[in-house]
């Protein structure tokens, strides 16, 4: 089976381990000392390097993608990035990451094994998780007895998705934190920033 799911644990972009107001500060600085140090610029100053950040945050998704597939449930085979969404404002959202999943043809019966052994932990999870609460109207049912008709007859991906990143923390209680840390590993800020000048003369 395939189909677009919401990947759980993305932190978005908005003062979050994969981005904060730091990041183009420090990387801008850091790099500044490399270019007079290293490569001699020394008439360089702060106002002439600037920040990727469409290439960085690129480069972040397909890494979290990467790192989301390596500790997904191992009846995922495959998991494919397709967009970034980013809301207008963040006062109520952060940005999320859709992605392709395609999954063994015996999911169901994986998923019903686990739904079946963690029932309780589920029951009180998804009640705490998706009843209406102050800032927050929930659009998913909050009684786990209305899960396995939405998972499994309707196939709603959103109900799919969540099940997946519950999955994954009983597998992992630190699968928020490991996600971020794998996803950094190979991302280095530096590498994305430029001589403005350099860039107008491309």
């Amino acid at each position: 089976m395939k189909t677009t799911i919401n990947l759980p644990f993305f932190p978005g972009f908005y003062e979050s381990w994969l981005e904060n107001s730091d990041t183009a500060y420090w990387a801008i600085k850091e790099e500044l000392d490399y270019y007079r140090d290293d490569l001699g610029k020394e008439d360089l100053t702060e106002d002439d390097l600037d920040f990727d950040y469409k290439e960085y945050r690129k480069d972040v998704c397909d890494a979290f993608v990467d790192a989301w597939a390596n500790r997904a449930p191992d009846f995922v085979k495959s998991v494919k990035f397709e967009e970034l969404w980013s809301p207008r404002y963040y006062n109520y959202e952060t940005d999320r990451i859709y992605a392709e999943i395609e999954m063994e043809d015996d999911w169901k019966d994986k998923v019903r094994e686990f739904m079946y052994k963690n029932w309780e932990w589920l029951r009180e999870r998804i009640l705490k998780d998706w009843s209406d609460r102050d800032g927050f109207i929930s659009f998913m049912e909050n009684h786990s007895d209305m899960w396995p008709e939405k998972m499994f007859e309707d196939e709603d991906v959103r109900y799919i998705g969540t099940m997946l990143g519950y999955m994954m923390e009983l597998e992992d209680g630190d699968i928020y934190e490991h996600l971020c840390e794998d996803t950094l590993e190979d991302i280095y800020a530096g590498s994305y920033v430029y001589v403005i000048k350099d860039r107008e003369e491309e």
